[in-house]
């Protein structure tokens, strides 16, 4: 990894993205690929790791896997060492420790997310870097990626973690198209949404969280947070909506029958 230039450092500084456009050789992403299928497989049979569901036109299908880099040996080093780290280290001007990661699948019918910031639901530290590995075409059909100027304003008013409609309504979105190969950096005050996958194929995207390690190692206190949370509240947040996250700003229609969509 060669230091980033500085265009990227002043796109990084002034709008909390950064776009590495084929960062990643083909080779990489078909082994990505290979591997986001094991853990979606480990999904409906029950296996390691958070996997949360969605009603789609065709069915129940599973939207989201997450805490599965323990139990996976190849995705773990991908996300703990090599390009992502050498990367993370430079934006965060300090070494980067992993805080949480998960698995997007929008497969065709599947919800987008309104208008938010991660910050309000990534406890523990207050600033994080979120890495997008998009390992299928991220389009506006697809429901890729909206983000709006805002990251320096810090939390925006918002309820239950979705972004107050009169601040949305004045903001400038604009769609974040990107191509399997490619990543992209945000921080966690960016302000993004995305919309429903109106194409035939599935966009699935890899999002890796990272905070820096002089803040220590918070994985382990996310996750258990996450999961009493989910245990005391349930998976259906006030919106109606699925809640795969500590914000209620997922717009994928429940499931009735979790268990059945898990063993279908």
């Amino acid at each position: 990894m060669t230091p980033l230039s500085p265009e990227q450092r002043l796109e990084w500084e002034s709008t909390g993205t950064l776009t590495l456009r084929g960062a990643l050789a083909p080779e990489r992403v078909a082994e990505l690929r290979r591997w986001l299928e094991e853990v979606e497989s480990w999904a409906e049979a029950g296996r390691p790791g958070m996997h949360h569901f969605e009603q789609t036109p065709d069915g129940p299908r599973v939207a989201r896997s997450e805490d599965f880099e323990p139990h996976h040996a190849g995705l773990s080093e991908f996300l703990r060492h090599g390009f992502l780290a050498e990367v993370l280290e430079q934006l965060f001007g300090e070494p980067a420790v992993l805080f949480k990661e998960k698995i997007n699948y929008k497969h065709p019918g599947g919800g987008g997310f309104a208008p938010h910031q991660d910050a309000p639901a990534y406890r523990f530290v207050d600033f994080h870097i979120s890495c997008m590995v998009p390992l299928d075409p991220a389009t506006v059909e697809s429901g890729c990626l909206y983000f709006a100027p805002g990251h320096d304003q810090g939390t925006l008013p918002n309820v239950d973690g979705r972004i107050r409609e009169d601040w949305v309504e004045r903001a400038d979105w604009r769609p974040l198209e990107a191509a399997p190969g490619d990543v992209v950096f945000f921080d966690s005050y960016a302000p993004h949404r995305s919309g429903t996958n109106r194409s035939d194929t599935s966009r699935r995207v890899m999002y890796l969280t990272y905070n820096a390690a002089s803040l220590g190692d918070l994985r382990e206190a996310y996750y258990a947070d996450k999961r009493a949370e989910f245990e005391a509240a349930g998976e259906r947040g006030a919106s109606g909506h699925v809640r795969i996250s500590i914000n209620d700003d997922f717009l994928g229609i429940p499931v009735e029958n979790p268990a059945t969509a898990r063993n279908r």
